[in-house]
């Protein structure tokens, strides 16, 4: 399993914007959910699930609010938050309520698990571009494909959210021109929830950031979309003017942990795991061989016959001042981010 060619990318390579992405947010609590419309905010959970989608979504993103097969409106997101009251405690208590108010002082109402109550301190104002009206359910759209294969497998998993291609915008809501926006690379956010994690550390590297695989999918993405003009060569495409980086998509197979898409079609599948793809002499771990034997089975949902690149991603650490690697083995491309690199 020979390199063919490797790439490494540090902090000074990460110059390609971040563009809007659109998620659908999904609800289980019909009272809360009206809420969420009231009060034009989105709130998270304090479980792994409700950060990671924190992670995800940016200011700038689109979401809609998905309950009971049904979508609901169309969002822009103009801030993420953590409440003050939050900020140095975890959102959970016993109150049946989550104890910090909305804008117009509702309270959600809070998850109930053996455990205790579990609040929202994971928040996004939004904006509403567009209200919904639908009536029937959207899952086999025709043309909207992606929504029902993610949704079904994601609704009995607990998870708060996925991603869809901006493209479906266009095709939900008929929207011809949906406004992009393009912001730097910053793991502010990253920082925001580590400082919550660790209250003793003042400076943080990747390491802290990802102690869970799915905070790292999030990271390596953000990192592979705002570095895309270091190893866009690997794909042999003109141009990825038109390249989007999706999280977690279902696909035959399982689900791969990122996907890059190419004019909403998948050209990348990714298999992220929390710890080293290969070993000192280059060769790969026995977590490696794991990743590598989960994607190399991967095939495209929409047309299983579609030749995509496969990847297969982890972390250790790397002397200097590399953030990410990517070596183009034989038959699988490694990528590799530096636990050492400190973002603050």
């Amino acid at each position: 399993m020979g390199n063919r060619m490797e790439v490494t990318i540090t902090k000074g390579d990460l110059t390609d914007k971040l563009k809007s992405k659109y998620f659908i947010v999904i609800l289980s609590n019909e009272e809360n959910l009206k809420k969420c419309i009231n009060n034009n905010v989105a709130g998270f959970p304090e479980t792994d699930n409700g950060i990671w989608a924190y992670l995800d979504i940016r200011r700038g993103d689109y979401i809609s609010f998905y309950y009971n097969g049904r979508i609901f409106n169309l969002y822009k997101v103009e801030k993420k938050y953590i409440p003050y009251e939050f900020k140095n405690k975890k959102g959970m208590g016993s109150e049946e309520y989550d104890p910090v108010a909305l804008p117009n002082n509702q309270k959600w109402k809070a998850i109930s698990t053996k455990k205790g109550k579990i609040y929202f301190p994971y928040r996004l104002s939004l904006s509403l571009i567009k209200e919904t009206n639908f009536e029937t359910s959207l899952i086999f759209k025709d043309g909207f494909e992606r929504f029902g294969i993610n949704l079904v497998p994601r609704a009995g998993l607990k998870k708060s959210h996925f991603q869809l291609s901006i493209i479906d915008i266009k095709k939900v809501f008929s929207i011809e021109n949906v406004s992009i926006t393009r912001s730097a690379f910053t793991l502010s956010d990253f920082v925001e929830i580590a400082k919550r994690m660790f209250s003793n550390i003042s400076s943080f590297s990747i390491r802290d950031l990802t102690n869970k695989e799915i905070f790292l999918q999030s990271l390596i993405k953000r990192v592979l979309e705002a570095s895309i003009n270091k190893y866009a060569g690997i794909f042999n495409i003109e141009t990825y003017d038109n390249f989007e980086f999706l999280s977690e998509q279902t696909v035959y197979g399982g689900e791969a942990d990122i996907v890059i898409a190419n004019e909403a079609k998948n050209i990348a599948f990714i298999e992220v795991k929390n710890g080293s793809i290969l070993n000192k002499k280059g060769e790969l771990t026995k977590v490696g061989k794991e990743a590598y034997e989960q994607v190399k089975s991967y095939k495209d949902v929409i047309n299983p016959n579609k030749k995509i690149k496969k990847f297969i991603a982890g972390k250790r650490k790397i002397e200097n001042d590399t953030l990410l690697k990517i070596i183009e083995k034989e038959d699988i491309n490694v990528i590799e981010i530096n636990t050492e690199f400190n973002v603050t």
